[in-house]
C-alpha cells in the first residue's frame, strides 16, 4: 500500500510541477506581451488562482510524509521523550482532522465542477474542473499519509513499550 501511495505522490508532484510551470509561462507571456504590445493576458488571474491552489494540495502528501511543513518546535528541546511522541501524535491527529474536514469540502466542490464540466468565466474559456479535481485528489493523498503516520506512532509506541 506504501509502495502505491509513494507512486501516486511521484504522479502527483509531476502534474503539479506542470502546472507551476504554466503558471510561470503564463506569466512570462503576459508581461512580454503588456510591456511589448501593449496587451495583458485576460485570464491570467484566474488561470493562476486555479493552478496555485492544486499544486498547493498536490504537493501536500509528499511533505507531510517528509515532515518538512512548518513547525514551531520552541520548546520541544526542554521536552522529553514521551512528550514529544505524544505531542507528535496530537499534532498528527489535529492536522488529520484539519486536512479531512478540508478534504470533505473539496470534494463536494470538485464533484460539482466536473458535474457542469466547470469552464473560466473570462473568454478563453480554460477547463477548471479537471484542476478542482487535482486539489482533493492531493488532499486526499495527504490524508492517507496521516492515517499511516498515526498507526505508526501507535504501534511504534507499542512495541517500545514491549522492548523495555
Amino acid at each position: 500500500m506504501s509502495k502505491l501511495i509513494v507512486w501516486t505522490e511521484k504522479a502527483a508532484l509531476a502534474v503539479c510541477a506542470s502546472a507551476v510551470f504554466i503558471m510561470m509561462a503564463v506569466g512570462a507571456i503576459d508581461i512580454v506581451m503588456g510591456n511589448v504590445l501593449g496587451y495583458y493576458l485576460s485570464y491570467k488571474v484566474e488561470l493562476s488562482g486555479t493552478l496555485l491552489a492544486s499544486s498547493i494540495f498536490l504537493a501536500c502528501s509528499p511533505v507531510q510524509r517528509g515532515n518538512e511543513h512548518i513547525r514551531v518546535d520552541l520548546f520541544e528541546s526542554y521536552m522529553g521523550h514521551k512528550t514529544k511522541k505524544a505531542t507528535a501524535f496530537l499534532g498528527t491527529l489535529c492536522g488529520l482532522l484539519f486536512v479531512g474536514l478540508i478534504t470533505y469540502g473539496l470534494w463536494n466542490q470538485a464533484i460539482k465542477s466536473v458535474m457542469i464540466w466547470e469552464v473560466s468565466a473570462d473568454t478563453s474559456g480554460f477547463p477548471i474542473w479537471p484542476w478542482k479535481l487535482a486539489c482533493p485528489i492531493g488532499a486526499s493523498l495527504c490524508v492517507l499519509t496521516m492515517i499511516g503516520q498515526l498507526f505508526q506512532q501507535i504501534f511504534n509506541a507499542s512495541t517500545t513499550k514491549e522492548s523495555q
